[in-house]
């Protein structure tokens, strides 16, 4: 996670602890890990993130140990057929990019950006000196090599802007929140009953707010008005307010709307959908909500939804980032 991350390079920082940001730049064939990884390495080694493990990761750790204060760039073969590989049998490469960390503002900047919800990208220069933060929101969302400030960098977006409302507190909403939260998705939390929905059920929930789930166009207004970045899990208590939440979510641009239940219900509230003039909800609504991965259990089922969302995120993210990269 890049809120972890970052706030862990300013504890080294702080501690007068050598630390070394460490940035896959670009990949081409079979790599670990994209454009955009990221991974913090100290003296004694990993402190956060990954850059894919392996071979890869073990070497990157070994150079940042060994020089924790000198800028580095270097492409690494994961090829064992090609002589100076690393003996990974992967059959791509991958330039990594070694920048020290020592200045706190850049990275303080960067978090308040993050905790903000401000649009932001950590730009990296290719040079390995300091980070800059940028706030233009013409960057691309995919992590980019391109031109700042007549120098190459790679840019690297700090959040998702999109956010996913769980309307419904119940077993599976909890399980989901948890992953929701580790996927650095942000989340809002909606249930009509107040035990099932308060900071201390969701703590990383941005809100968690009680309320009947037909008057949900009065609760989630202002700031809190759906967007076409944001996604719907419905998994309320019952098959009225799964009805209210869809009616409500069918109403707004959103580009992900899950329902969870069985298909007996599933068709009960298409036919009222129907009736009430919604004529295209079969074809905006996902239900069963999640991937079909044979979930049970409400952590399995939460990991169904939330390896959805991951996918609904990528596309969005794929259809978004068309920029030129240099």
């Amino acid at each position: 996670m890049i809120g972890q991350l970052l706030q862990t390079a300013l504890d080294e920082i702080q501690a007068g602890h050598p630390v070394m940001l460490v940035s896959v730049v670009r990949s081409t064939g079979s790599t670990p890990r994209a454009a955009g990884a990221l991974m913090l390495a100290g003296a004694n080694g990993l402190l956060c993130g990954t850059v894919g493990g392996g071979l890869l990761e073990h070497r990157c750790l070994e150079i940042a140990a060994a020089q924790p204060t000198v800028p580095h760039r270097e492409t690494f073969v994961l090829d064992n057929r090609q002589a100076g590989s690393l003996g990974m049998v992967c059959g791509g490469t991958s330039e990594m990019l070694f920048t020290p960390l020592d200045d706190p503002a850049p990275l303080e900047a960067a978090l308040d950006a993050l905790h903000a919800h401000v649009p932001a990208w950590l730009c990296l220069p290719l040079d390995g000196t300091a980070p800059l933060l940028s706030l233009d929101t013409s960057l691309p969302v995919q992590p980019s090599v391109l031109h700042r400030q007549g120098q190459e960098v790679l840019a690297v977006r700090l959040a998702d802007q999109g956010r996913v409302f769980v309307l419904g507190g119940g077993h599976v909403s909890l399980e989901l929140a948890a992953l929701l939260h580790r996927l650095d998705f942000r989340h809002i939390v909606v249930d009509d009953r107040a035990a099932f929905c308060s900071p201390d059920r969701f703590p990383y929930a941005e809100h968690t707010l009680v309320a009947p789930f037909g008057a949900l166009s009065e609760v989630l207004a202002g700031e809190l008005t759906p967007t076409a970045a944001d996604a719907f899990c419905i998994m309320t208590r019952g098959h009225e307010g799964d009805t209210d939440a869809v009616r409500f979510a069918l109403g707004t641009p959103a580009t992900y709307i899950g329902v969870m239940g069985s298909r007996r219900k599933r068709e009960a509230m298409f036919a009222r959908l129907a009736e009430d003039g919604f004529a295209d909800a079969r074809c905006r609504v996902v239900t069963p909500i999640g991937l079909p991965i044979g979930a049970q259990t409400p952590a399995e089922i939460a990991v169904s939804v939330a390896a959805q969302l991951i996918t609904w995120r990528a596309e969005k993210q794929a259809v978004s980032g068309a920029s030129e990269i240099f």
